[in-house]
């Protein structure tokens, strides 16, 4: 399996599938091939044993009636997993071509496969399994990199689950936020939150991504987000519960060019100057310059100098460190002082 690594300054980029391969081995593995074309880093998956994951008082969210009337909450999740040897597959084919295979699990029984057969780099936890102690017990044992979303979650409840994964020394955990509507409003997004929870948890954040467009992204990126997740579909207009609040994998190709642009334009937080820069520094600023003419081994005085441009010579900030000294040249009006022209 591919190791997670993430270059300095790169976001980790998340395709996930999830059920939009709608239980087919055949149309995940095209989606894999392609996506693995357009720049996904990592490529992710869901497995879960409905017998495991739902009771008989199980039911849909509104959004999943919605795309489909007919069947029951079990029977939808049923026709929508992929088996364990076509997630063997599928983990092998993302190790063939280059990118990280990735899957969450719903059920305990599923997360031991995905740990112990397939050895997932990272833990992905959803958002409604946040609660569900028996994998997160099982997960904090672990020294895997963990990925958290927080939909549906509060502070307190986040601090929680966190102090839970922390309980036997994991720290590599990244906390992503998410809002649990599908798709989620514009309105609802309140990116805002990613300042709160790097300030409030100390630790990487990252961001699950629901709403329609590609600006919530960027913006999480733009706020430090040093993972990003979004849906991918093979066509909106497709049967299931995900499709039309996912992104297609054309547009999700626009996606990871903007986010490689993006990261081109954050650049790092030390200060740098380009040539070009440069070149203005010099032209705009300005420097010490001669109000009249000045005879060799005189003492320079305050009235013996203007502030005019280029800015390559003294700076008038530090006027006070040559007025005093010695001049060893002769200086006519109007000229720039040099550093080395001063004794």
């Amino acid at each position: 399996m591919k190791k997670l690594k993430k270059n300095k300054g790169k976001t980790l980029i998340i395709a996930e599938i999830g059920p939009n391969h709608n239980g087919s081995i055949k149309k995940a593995v095209k989606m894999v091939k392609k996506l693995a074309l357009v720049g996904a880093d990592v490529i992710k998956f869901q497995i879960g044993d409905p017998k495991l994951v739902y009771s008989h008082d199980a039911f849909k969210a509104n959004y999943q009636k919605k795309n489909d009337l007919k069947k029951t909450i079990f029977e939808m999740s049923k026709s929508l997993q992929l088996s364990k040897s076509s997630h063997i597959k599928l983990s092998k084919l993302c190790k063939k071509l280059g990118v990280v295979y990735a899957c969450t699990a719903f059920d305990l029984k599923s997360l031991i496969f995905l740990d112990k057969i397939i050895n997932v780099p990272f833990f992905k936890i959803a958002s409604g399994e946040t609660h569900s102690t028996d994998m997160i017990d099982y997960i904090a044992r672990k020294k895997k990199p963990v990925l958290f979303s927080t939909g549906m979650s509060t502070y307190d409840e986040i601090k929680k689950t966190l102090k839970k994964l922390n309980k036997f020394g994991n720290n590599n955990i990244t906390i992503l936020h998410c809002v649990s509507s599908y798709p989620a409003k514009e309105e609802s997004l309140n990116l805002n939150v990613v300042d709160e929870l790097k300030k409030r948890f100390r630790t990487k954040i990252g961001y699950s991504d629901h709403s329609l467009g590609t600006e919530a992204c960027l913006a999480a990126i733009a706020k430090g987000a040093s993972t990003v997740e979004k849906h991918v579909t093979t066509s909106k207009l497709l049967k299931g519960p995900d499709h039309k609040t996912s992104i297609t994998i054309k547009g999700f190709e626009i996606l990871v060019k903007k986010i490689r642009k993006l990261e081109v334009i954050l650049g790092s937080s030390k200060k740098k100057f380009s040539n070009e820069e440069i070149n203005v520094r010099n032209v705009s600023r300005k420097s010490l310059v001669t109000n009249k003419a000045i005879t060799k081994g005189s003492i320079l005085k305050k009235s013996d100098i203007v502030f005019k441009r280029p800015g390559t010579g003294i700076s008038p900030l530090d006027i006070k460190k040559f007025i005093g000294r010695k001049l060893i040249v002769n200086k006519e009006k109007n000229r720039v002082i040099f550093k080395k022209e001063l004794k």
